[in-house]
């Protein structure tokens, strides 16, 4: 290989060709190629050349190396030079021009101008020239193991603690809600809101904060979150109305938003070879909530009917405080764009804000529109406060999508998540579908339970809901394996679905047997253990490194629309079956016992809250146990019918799985966002530059690896 003598910038220590990639390496240790997805070049970041405008110095005469792709030998071909003389020079530090491609089909030089030299902030981009990895990560070797650093793995478990309080506060406040209602003497609408005032805000803030952090870095914004949750806590557990209750629910909500980050940082400071064990940790530990969140909540609000529920607002603040004590210590993440370094005036301006305010105005009422319609004083009958909020929500949320399709490249959805192909749009899919049914376990399954076969609140009818959040505990971690050794995300979520579908159908059939209800319950876990888990790592596995954290929140908001939508189509198919037909079949069941129909109210009223018995004139225990038992069958039949309306749900996901990619590329040794990066290192050498300029008479060496 010939060089021409005005190629020298410096010394550069070899060129590398691995993978149809070559580049001139680190210090001589082994590089590769970027991690880059299909269309994806990569560039040096143009602020980091500042040092160097005052000099003037030859640009290297070869820019590009390309490598036939179909050779394989170890020979060199004089067709495989592409030589590019500039047409003046070019004053850097470090330099990289990219030609192409694929991954797995990549190649570009990197021109060191001092010896040792570091790669310093550089990043790769599209085909447009926009950035999509964070700087700083690029010659990373995704064929090395490199060990993973203490404080990395602390990062993971403060998530998966993080991942644990979100799931904590989706659990137990819902399983309370009655306790808590009753104590602070609640109305039925009230009552509904507990649960809704943290669910609205968390969807629509998600994206939103995804976002920010992904260009503006995560600290702050996690920092601010966390401590935003703790005071809703601390509004929450010392309220004295359920005004307060709901308004620290809405505080909570709002930080709730930040949750999809925490999927995105426990997989972006590991290499992508350990993504499925960090989203294993994540999930395991968060399924462990639901031990805190039933069994010794279910105590104390049995011990103390007064100011036991406290106790669900206690626990969720002290693991908020953990929590901002953890990143507050030990998360200081690099930049990850330029941009981070603007004034916050500059930030300001450059957001999203018609996306932001048409994506709150839209799901804001649309949401709160399927909340009433749980609601038994309005329900869907009420139009002005279901069917308005729902159809004006639906119409914004519309215009929002077009807005972000037609209206902008750099909103929440950001053009550059869809480049990589189908499979993030498809995963929005699943994992709206996977919502909803998560969403029915999680209030559809408990009210089965409550209204069928145990008596409400008590610690037994709490132990009805560990079957699945116990199968997910322990599938999880060989799950993990599987996907970590054969790289396979596809055909465990495919049997996912599966398991849902057999999950559905006996659920469905389960009836009045709460044993088999029992049973069913736990094929549910096993069906939503590869699926929430799996899925997130196939969006962060199908999307540019920069936007994993808008990947993740999208995905969990996405499930949280899924399910808030599903569970309002549950309620009401639930309604529709049960609003009438109960009285019906309860003085079918009683009046030829002679029982007064004209006290149906009181009985139906006795049934549901357990009080006001003795103020039934005429009743018996023939006449109780006759009226309960059609009460029974008739809402078994109503849940028959609501489980069964998400059998094809189940179907048409599994379906949809057959259609998408193996995004099996990523799960190699790079990591997306490391917590130190070259550019946290450089060398005194590289520090010295500018007082030990190279010179022209500098040497190249270059070394040429055979292709492995």
């Amino acid at each position: 290989l010939v060089l021409s003598p005005g190629l020298s910038v410096g010394r550069a220590h070899k060129l590398r060709h691995r993978y149809s990639s070559w580049r001139l390496p680190i210090e001589g240790k082994p590089e590769d190629r970027p991690h880059a997805g299909p269309g994806q070049l990569w560039r040096h970041l143009p602020h980091k050349r500042r040092i160097l405008l005052s000099l003037e110095y030859l640009y290297p005469r070869i820019v590009s190396f390309n490598p036939s792709k179909s050779s394989t030998s170890s020979s060199l071909l004089e067709g495989d030079l592409n030589l590019k003389i500039p047409p003046h020079p070019i004053p850097l530090s470090l330099y990289t021009n990219t030609i192409t491609m694929d991954k797995s089909n990549m190649s570009h030089t990197e021109v060191a101008t001092f010896p040792d030299s570091h790669v310093v902030d550089s990043y790769a981009v599209d085909s447009k020239d926009e950035q999509v990895t964070v700087i700083g990560t690029m010659g990373q070797d995704p064929d090395h193991k490199t060990p993973v650093s203490w404080r990395a793995w602390a990062i993971v478990a403060i998530c998966a603690l993080a991942a644990f309080q979100n799931t904590y506060f989706g659990i137990a406040p819902a399983a309370n809600q009655y306790a808590i209602s009753g104590a602070l003497q609640g109305t039925a609408s009230e009552r509904i809101w507990i649960v809704q005032a943290g669910a609205v805000p968390a969807i629509a803030f998600g994206p939103i904060f995804a976002i920010i952090s992904d260009v503006y870095g995560r600290r702050n914004m996690i920092l601010c979150a966390w401590v935003l949750f703790a005071v809703g806590s601390l509004v929450s557990m010392t309220a004295t109305s359920m005004t307060a209750v709901i308004a620290g629910q809405v505080l909570s909500g709002v930080a709730s938003g930040i949750s999809g980050i925490m999927f995105a940082v426990a997989s972006e400071v590991i290499p992508g070879a350990y993504r499925a064990y960090g989203q294993t940790i994540v999930s395991w530990v968060s399924g462990l909530s639901s031990l805190v969140a039933l069994l010794p909540i279910g105590a104390a609000t049995t011990a103390d009917p007064v100011n036991g529920w406290r106790w669900v607002l206690r626990i969720k603040f002290m693991l908020e405080c953990l929590i901002v004590i953890g990143f507050a210590a030990l998360y200081f993440p690099p930049p990850r764009t330029a941009a981070s370094k603007q004034s916050l005036g500059q930030k300001l301006k450059a957001l999203d804000w018609i996306g932001y305010i048409l994506l709150l105005g839209a799901l804001v009422p649309f949401l709160m529109g399927f909340a009433w319609s749980g609601d038994s004083n309005y329900g869907w009958a009420s139009k002005t406060h279901t069917v308005v909020p729902v159809v004006v929500g639906g119409v914004l949320f519309i215009v929002c999508l077009i807005y972000e399709w037609k209206g902008t490249k750099t909103g929440f959805l950001d053009h550059r998540l869809f480049q990589n192909g189908r499979n993030f749009p498809l995963c929005m899919i699943l994992i709206a579908v996977e919502g909803s049914l998560f969403y029915l376990m999680n209030n559809i399954y408990p009210s089965q339970v409550n209204g069928i076969w145990e008596t409400p609140g008590t610690i037994k009818a709490n132990a009805y809901l560990l079957p699945f959040f116990m199968v997910i505990t322990v599938v999880s971690p060989f799950l993990s394996v599987y996907v970590t050794k054969y790289r396979d995300v596809k055909w465990p979520i495919f049997i996912g679905f599966i398991s849902f579908s057999a999950s559905v159908i006996g659920l469905a059939l389960s009836g009045t047997n709460g044993k088999l209800g029992l049973a069913f319950n736990g094929v549910g876990g096993l069906g939503f253990a590869p699926v929430l888990i799996l899925i997130m790592v196939w969006v962060q596995n199908s999307t540019p490194p920069l936007f994993i954290g808008t990947a993740s929140a999208l995905t969990i908001s996405s499930r949280t629309l899924g399910g808030t939508v599903g569970l309002g189509i549950a309620n009401a198919i639930y309604g529709s079956l049960t609003n009438t037909q109960i009285p019906e079949a309860i003085v079918a069941a009683v009046a030829p016992l002679g029982f007064n129909p004209q006290h149906l109210g009181q009985l139906i009223g006795f049934y549901f809250s357990g009080q006001g018995l003795d103020n039934i004139p005429g009743i018996n225990g023939q006449i109780l146990g006759a009226g309960l038992e059609a009460l029974h069958k008739t809402v078994a039949h109503a849940y028959k019918i609501v489980w069964l309306s998400f059998l094809p749900g189940c179907i048409i996901a599994a379906g949809i799985c057959l259609f998408m990619r193996n995004s099996s590329e990523r799960m190699n040794w790079v990591v997306d966002a490391p917590l130190e990066t070259k550019s946290d290192v450089l060398s005194a050498k590289e520090q010295a530059f500018e007082l030990h300029p190279p010179t022209l008479n500098d040497d190249i060496e270059i070394e040429r690896v055979e292709r492995r």
